[in-house]
């Protein structure tokens, strides 16, 4: 006997059927146990996609504030060491570990980067405890990832302090989180100790980082009307060690920089908007996908429980003032504060994102997961797929024909190369071929770089060539100049740190541009200068 065929549902149903069965498979997920197990196995698997990124990425070569730190801490002795720490506007602590890091691994890039790679990781991990107390393991990852997904996430792989600040911030944060729990860790006063003690040697602008945690301690006084002052004890005496260089910051204050470069009001909103910019979209679509997943609000049997306190929004509301606090005090001197100076503030962005979700989706833990695996999506194709197609492309590329071209070697080799820029300058001494390297120089005028530039940031490189290995030549503009009647020049003529193109043009030289020749430095415009009367 035939069996009937089932019949067809018209249409019109079929939406409605998808619709069914997408709502069945949510509702299976929802219901399947999330244990500590797989909450473990899942960070396992974001930790080693870290680890990835980190050692695709680090491969590029060191720039100019990161060629700082790999000669100060190759010295050939620790006396030069610490004299040569000096020339630096940052405490000894990252320089120290970086010199122990290349005694360790070897002498390379990846060991230079390695204490930053290994701070910022643990003070993720530091994060991922802090909000996982609160919303669950689900919405920790979730608030780890926010905090990758901004534009600081690139500090992972710079040999600079702010790697180690994350680390130190994040220790710092689990450790004020013990402190003021009801039964209080042996611990957790040590521990905050030493993590303030951490930042205060990592950078002098750490001082103010201690503000969300001096704002919460405040509030807690408010409401307790008790003074607990081994924890305030932990916050405030590692502000002595500042005080240990202070001819440092004194330097820092009577350095000039470009009046764009400076602290200002208008950097404060600057800095929400790049450090929120790239990502904002992606924010945008990852929370209305978890909407959209977890659109029912019922909250499930053996669902995670909310469990903020109203610390945490003080907290929260602290390092959100970090960019605003930095730039007024920044400003008196008339300094600069670049964003990543207040990078601690991105960790609000995690803590914000992921308990807005979770209140509005009733800690739904799918919502959090679909959300995270969308900005994993997103960090991978911001950091993972350019250097990865970089490597499929050499490894593609027979050997010859993946050799840098020459960049300027070819062009005038009678003529001396000025590099325009002192970023460019370094990193030019230390990566360009030999011959490029022996005709490059950097000119000094202090007085002219006041004028055109109202910058002295470079104006010690004749005091650098007795600390550092560079091999190029460093000579006064005057001198040059009488010297030299023609040459070429490097550079952008309407960088702000760079003054040497705007006073050519002012004096009438003969400046021709000869084209763009692309190369890994921040300067690629190439001119042919001829001097008035040559």
């Amino acid at each position: 006997m035939a069996t009937a065929r089932p019949a067809l549902s018209p249409p019109e149903q079929r939406p409605l059927d998808f619709v069914t069965r997408l709502a069945a498979i949510r509702d299976r997920l929802e219901s399947a146990r999330f244990t500590r197990v797989h909450s473990r196995l899942l960070l396992a698997a974001v930790i080693l996609f870290y680890l990835a990124i980190t050692a695709l990425s680090v491969s590029r070569q060191l720039w100019h504030d990161e060629l700082f730190t790999y000669y100060i801490a190759k010295s050939p002795s620790l006396a030069r060491f610490w004299q040569a720490v000096h020339l630096d506007l940052n405490p000894p602590l990252s320089y120290l570990l970086v010199r122990g890091s290349i005694a360790l691994i070897g002498d390379s890039i990846y060991a230079t980067r390695f204490p930053s790679i290994i701070g910022f990781l643990v003070g993720s991990l530091c994060f991922y405890r802090f909000v996982s107390k609160r919303l669950g393991p689900a919405f920790a990852l979730l608030a780890m990832l926010v905090f990758w997904a901004t534009p600081f996430f690139s500090f992972s792989t710079e040999a600079r302090p702010y790697g180690l600040i994350v680390g130190f911030f994040g220790i710092a944060m689990l450790a004020w989180d013990a402190a003021t729990e009801t039964r209080r860790s042996g611990f957790a006063i040590p521990m905050l100790a030493f993590a303030v003690t951490g930042m205060m040697l990592s950078h002098f602008l750490t001082v103010f980082y201690i503000l969300p945690f001096c704002l919460a301690e405040l509030f807690r006084w408010y409401l307790s009307r008790r003074f607990d002052l081994p924890l305030w004890a932990a916050l405030l005496v590692p502000l002595i060690i500042p005080f240990a260089y202070l001819s440092t910051m004194k330097r820092y204050q009577a350095a000039l920089f470009p009046p764009s470069f400076q602290a200002s009001l208008g950097k404060v909103t600057g800095f929400f908007y790049r450090t929120l910019d790239p990502e904002s979209l992606i924010l945008l679509l990852a929370l209305c996908l978890a909407m959209v997943v977890a659109f029912r609000r019922e909250r499930r049997v053996g669902g995670s429980a909310i469990s903020s306190k109203p610390l945490d929004a003080v907290f929260s509301v602290g390092l959100l003032s970090l960019p605003l606090l930095i730039n007024v005090v920044v400003m008196r001197s008339h300094g600069v504060a670049f964003h990543r100076y207040s990078g601690p503030t991105v960790f609000a962005y995690g803590l914000l994102f992921a308990f807005f979700l979770a209140v509005y989706t009733n800690a739904n833990r799918l919502a959090a997961l679909v959300a995270s695996f969308l900005l994993l999506v997103y960090i991978a194709g911001v950091n993972l797929v350019p250097p990865a197609l970089t490597v499929w492309h050499t490894w593609r590329t027979p050997t010859r024909d993946s050799l840098p071209p020459p960049f300027i070697q070819g062009v005038r080799p009678d003529l001396p190369l000025v590099a325009a820029s002192g970023l460019t300058f370094l990193e030019m001494d230390r990566y360009a071929d030999p011959v490029t390297v022996s005709r490059l120089y950097y000119l000094c005028d202090r007085e002219l770089a006041i004028h055109y530039a109202h910058a002295t940031i470079f104006e010690g490189f004749p005091v650098l060539k007795q600390y550092f290995p560079i091999r190029a030549n460093v000579e006064p503009y005057q001198e040059f100049v009488r010297q030299h009647p023609s040459f070429l020049v490097l550079g952008t003529p309407d960088y702000p740190e760079d003054w040497l193109l705007r006073r050519l043009m002012d004096i009438h030289a003969i400046v021709r541009y000869l084209g763009d020749f692309p190369g890994p430095y921040k300067d690629s415009q190439l001119y042919a200068v001829s001097m008035p009367g040559s």
